[in-house]
């Protein structure tokens, strides 16, 4: 066979499989790339390989509906459903959850494959979690509606209903609700959470369930997010491109993705702006087409990266079932932040005031590991009783002289968990984050330049904090004490600030002392005879009092007289020597 004929016969194949071979990043490379599903890449080291792919776990799909009746992914994933785009009816449309609710937009179909598709008869497209169950809660919009509300209102009631009334299943309640809508005309944008759909999904948060929403598509340059994603103890989640690889090491933020902080909402938590919390695949993701029995279509966008976090969810409920939130704790969000593979430049010094050593604007904490989130699922304990950290600054120590540039380090503690970050504050200024060496039980460092700083005594403040808590603030005091350049050249201490005593009074004081000596003096010596003559008194010369001052050593604290007239004027401590200038 002639090279050019084999060179074409090359070429034709490999157009053939090109068209074979879904573009961009299908689920069955995304799923393997979260560390979800099995691959060559990452195993054994996969939530699969674990065993865990959601099974007994129940997620409500609150969107356009889903045809899990229809198309393949889905079939027999149904366990109750509720469609609010229309009147309530006992018959024709109840709101017991024995309504199935068909989609007919197709965006519920998509994000509930993506969550639990079971892939079909091949098995190529499966979801992160392919053994838990729909609830169909159709609601029929992409934007935040009235309806929307309603809908989170009904599973917050619904979270322990007995689906098939034949007694406990696994498959009864609702464990997780995903929400991929967000502001709209009826929502509420760049929230703060305190609006009334951030309101419910806290609440539906404490009632037990799990609430994970999308970011939103406005970025790079969004300010802010919408209701209800805005909401405290939402697990919002933001997009990433794996460029329709396993290896993660060239993931990057889509363009698209919004960014955080969220707005402040005032409090003394500066955590609760730091959205997003997390971030996923959501990039050229191949999902069921709804009104298809077995077709497939890609789809971009946080609607399709916040369904890879529902599913990680499952997988983590299923190892733990005692991670639903409870007291007051979200034990998910805290888990899938700390387990999550920290991406782009930790943004110390946010918007609204909150820090942390691995929040970044357009990462949150990173990018999801399923994996490490479900061995760290495995691993967690009932909720107990917060410890908080404790930590110590070490150097410089209490009442120290320094000056120029300043080491600042010491140590924190956490005895039940991590401390997440350290933060200092100089006198009054603002809290700040420092870097820290390790998370558990750490060693913290900072380098201050005191040059710009007035000379005189300051506080160092520092506190850690763990999630929950944060630790007793800790203080030294410093007696910063550089030099100054006077414009000559020559480079001499400065007394900034001088404590001046008026020498007004004491010099009439003297005065008077002088003059009552004087008219002593003068009296007629006794005994002396008459006829002789008292002696001639010496004359005494009463010099002109000199002006002075009193100027106290900001080294030492010793008090200086200082008679010169001369200004400015050099001027030496006795008692500890430290050289002084007087303007």
């Amino acid at each position: 066979m002639k090279i050019s004929t084999i060179i074409i016969t090359t070429i034709i194949l490999l157009a053939l499989l090109s068209l074979a071979v879904p573009k961009g990043s299908c689920l069955d490379v995304s799923c393997r790339a979260i560390k979800a599903r099995p691959s060559e890449e990452y195993s054994p080291n996969t939530a699969w390989d674990l065993g865990y792919t959601g099974k007994g776990i129940v997620i409500a799909v609150i969107d356009t509906g889903v045809d899990d009746e229809e198309h393949e992914s889905l079939k027999d994933k149904f366990v109750a459903g509720v469609d609010f785009t229309k009147p309530f009816n006992p018959i024709t449309n109840p709101d017991d959850g024995s309504l199935n609710p068909d989609d007919d937009f197709g965006h519920g179909t998509l994000v509930a494959s993506i969550t639990m598709g079971t892939g079909g008869s091949d098995r190529t497209y499966k979801g992160v979690a392919p053994d838990a169950k729909i609830v169909d809660v159709k609601e029929g919009s992409v934007v935040i509606t009235e309806r929307n509300k309603n809908a989170i209102q009904w599973c917050i009631d619904h979270k322990d209903t007995d689906w098939d009334s034949n007694g406990p299943t696994i498959y009864d309640g609702i464990d997780v609700i995903v929400i991929t809508a967000a502001g709209g005309t009826s929502g509420e944008d760049n929230s703060n959470g305190q609006d009334d759909w951030s309101q419910l999904v806290n609440k539906a948060v404490e009632s037990g369930i799990v609430v994970v929403c999308a970011a939103g598509n406005s970025g790079p340059d969004n300010e802010g997010l919408d209701a209800p994603v805005a909401a405290d103890k939402a697990i919002t989640v933001g997009s990433v491109d794996d460029k329709n690889t396993f290896n993660r090491d060239n993931d990057e933020v889509a363009e698209s993705s919004n960014r955080g902080p969220r707005k402040d909402d005032g409090d003394n938590n500066s955590y609760d702006e730091l959205k997003p919390d997390i971030v996923a695949p959501g990039v050229n993701i191949m999902a069921a087409k709804y009104n298809t029995e077995d077709d497939y279509r890609e789809v971009s966008g946080t609607s399709f990266s916040a369904p890879s976090i529902a599913g990680v969810v499952a997988l983590m409920l299923q190892a733990n079932p005692d991670l639903k939130p409870t007291l007051g704790r979200n034990p998910i969000q805290e888990i899938l932040r700390k387990t999550a593979e920290s991406r782009g430049t930790p943004n110390s010094n946010l918007r609204y005031g909150g820090s942390d050593s691995y929040y970044n604007y357009s990462y949150g904490w990173g990018i999801v590991d399923a994996y490490k989130a479900v061995r760290a699922a495995e691993e967690w304990s009932l909720p107990h009783q917060n410890v908080p950290p404790s930590i110590s600054i070490t150097s410089p120590k209490n009442n120290a002289k320094v000056s120029n540039t300043v080491a600042i380090s010491g140590t924190a503690l956490d005895t039940d968990g991590d401390v997440l970050n350290v933060e200092l504050k100089i006198d009054e200024d603002n809290w700040f984050n420092v870097s820290m060496i390790s998370a558990s039980s750490l060693e913290w460092n900072y380098t201050w330049n005191t040059k710009n700083v007035e000379n005189g005594m300051h506080t160092i403040y520092a506190r850690a904090y763990d999630s929950e808590n944060y630790s007793t603030v800790v203080s030294v005091d410093v007696n910063i004490y550089n030099k100054v350049s006077t414009g000559g050249g020559e480079e001499e201490i400065k007394i900034n600030p001088i404590y001046l005593i008026s020498a007004t009074g004491i010099i009439g004081l003297v005065v008077v002392i002088v003059v009552c000596v004087l008219l002593f003096r003068r009296k007629r010596p006794a005994g002396l005879p008459v006829s002789v003559p008292p002696p001639t008194p010496p004359s005494v010369s009463v010099p002109h009092p000199v002006p002075f001052v009193m100027a106290k050593c900001p080294n030492c604290g010793n008090i200086i007289k200082i008679t010169s007239a001369k200004r400015p004027v050099k001027v030496k401590c006795p008692k500890c020597g430290a050289g002084s200038i007087l303007r």
